[in-house]
């Protein structure tokens, strides 16, 4: 579970990124609670629409709400995953809480963000947008890390009966994801083949 002090963090986060206008969504650990997968995290994730040339101002804005831009120059690329990380204390604490911020810029992620739906997160003071559980498992499996592989067959196993299997086979197939999503089918479901679609 988040602690009392990320979901602080995550409060004055989106109210900074509402207050510019720019659409987001959770992702990452917080987001997994929504879709019955709660567990520890101390950082917060967000798929944010935001342009390269409003990166400047953007970066500029959060300055003055107190955060620090983790990395010099801020903006950070992994393979197809362009990100800003930024470091906040939160009143009352003593240490940082780590917020990323990924760019929906491939067809991908801003189709995620566009089926992202609004819910309620305990110990947020508004609603947020949170990704839709079937491209939060893509997400998960286009990750490659064994967490996120964890997480994919934790949100199959708890999610089943509410999978698109039309958008997921679309996407397996684009992102080239089809053994992932096999591998993490058979690590949710053992006794089982994976699905004819995938």
């Amino acid at each position: 579970m988040a602690s009392e002090a990320v979901r602080s963090v995550l409060n004055h986060v989106c109210r900074a990124i509402e207050s510019l206008g720019h659409p987001f969504a959770l992702i990452g650990g917080l987001a997994l609670a929504v879709w019955s997968h709660p567990r520890t995290t101390r950082d917060i994730d967000l798929l944010v629409k935001l342009e390269r040339t409003d990166i400047d101002d953007f970066v500029e804005h959060f300055k003055l709400q107190g955060c620090r831009p983790k990395k010099t120059p801020p903006l950070h690329v992994v393979g197809d995953h362009s990100f800003l990380q930024f470091l906040y204390t939160p009143p009352g604490e003593f240490y940082d809480v780590q917020f990323d911020l990924l760019l929906a810029e491939s067809p991908m992620q801003q189709s995620a963000l566009a089926r992202s739906v609004e819910t309620t997160v305990s110990g947020l003071d508004r609603p947020i947008r949170v990704l839709e559980c079937n491209d939060l498992i893509l997400f998960k499996l286009s990750a490659g890390r064994m967490i996120d592989r964890a997480d994919a067959a934790m949100l199959l196993r708890e999610n089943r009966e509410s999978l698109d299997t039309e958008y997921l086979t679309t996407w397996l197939t684009a992102l080239g994801l089809s053994k992932e999503f096999r591998e993490s089918w058979k690590e949710a479901f053992p006794t089982e083949s994976a699905p004819d679609f995938c």
